[in-house]
């Protein structure tokens, strides 16, 4: 019987290291890292958890679409590929950066920023059925310029969509713009910023960004359009710049964001990959500091969480 409860518990040890081992940061797909950046996150009401990155390559004027990946555990991910491009595209070209995916009334909407190497970018919409697609273009060219688009279905169901320290509201179906640009009035303003992300918690919305590429910084309103009160840093300067979303996934908040690859020959310091780590806050709705970690996201912490 001894014996039994020792080989039990090597077993139960070896199960557990191996769960540490498999889920790391970066994230990984079938034992390995993969390039990517500009993670955009959404849950749909199966449980499953999507993401849209920008296909990261070391030529970006090569960089023509966006890939999806999905997961149930937050663990084991798969990439479902490519789900659209600049063929796919009446006026994108390349430079293709920074998408978001949000799911609304049974459809799946994907805004992307084409930059076409210079004053002729902006962001575009596609719409589908699945989150895989086919994606279908809405507009012949850019709804507006600017970058890094962020959607918010706010609690009444109003679509907003965020572009640095602007929002425009949407049509219910997210077509198309019915007011806009909107200014935040942020009495807090970087000299240099970009990657918006909006959530609400607990009837609190927070408005993040990326302070000077890559110090996440937040601020916190009663209302979706504000004002806003600047309320400082939740994530220190990490990598050539830095890219987030966040969500709530089974009941447990969490950041998805890019590190600048250092390892790989030939790869560091130009092209990025996914981490994630747990969101926590205070009491008084404060968002704790986030600490980049080896383990980020495992199967011990999932079930600790």
């Amino acid at each position: 019987m001894k014996r039994c409860l020792l080989f039990l518990s090597a077993i139960a040890s070896i199960a557990s290291v191996a769960a540490i081992a498999f889920a790391s940061n970066p994230l990984q797909v079938d034992g390995h890292s993969f390039y990517g950046a500009d993670p955009s996150a959404t849950v749909t009401a199966d449980g499953k958890l999507y993401m849209v990155v920008t296909t990261d390559s070391l030529d970006w004027d090569k960089q023509v679409g966006w890939d999806l990946y999905t997961t149930e555990d937050l663990v084991n991910w798969t990439n479902l590929g490519t789900i659209f491009d600049h063929e796919d595209s009446a006026w994108g070209i390349n430079n293709a950066w920074a998408p978001d995916l949000t799911v609304k009334d049974g459809k799946f909407y994907l805004y992307f920023y084409f930059r076409n190497s210079g004053p002729d970018g902006g962001v575009g919409i596609a719409v589908a059925d699945h989150p895989t697609g086919p994606y279908v273009e809405t507009t012949s060219e850019r709804l507006f310029k600017g970058h890094d688009p962020a959607l918010f279905n706010d609690v009444d169901g109003t679509p907003y969509i965020f572009v640095q320290d602007q929002a425009y509201r949407l049509e219910a179906d997210l077509k198309s713009v019915t007011e806009g640009p909107i200014n935040l009035g942020l009495k807090y303003r970087p000299q240099k910023f970009e990657a918006a992300y909006v959530f609400e918690r607990n009837g609190i919305y927070y408005f993040t960004i990326a302070r000077h590429w890559n110090n996440l910084i937040y601020y916190t309103a009663d209302h979706v359009l504000g004002p806003y009160t600047f309320r400082g840093e939740f994530m220190k300067p990490y990598g050539g710049n830095n890219h987030h979303s966040i969500v709530n996934f089974k009941g447990q908040w969490i950041i998805f964001h890019h590190e600048w690859v250092k390892d790989v020959p030939g790869h560091e310091g130009h092209q990025r990959r996914i981490r994630a780590e747990y969101l926590n806050f205070n009491d008084d709705g404060t968002i704790q500091m986030v600490e980049p970690t080896a383990a980020g996201i495992s199967l011990e912490t999932l079930n600790a969480h």
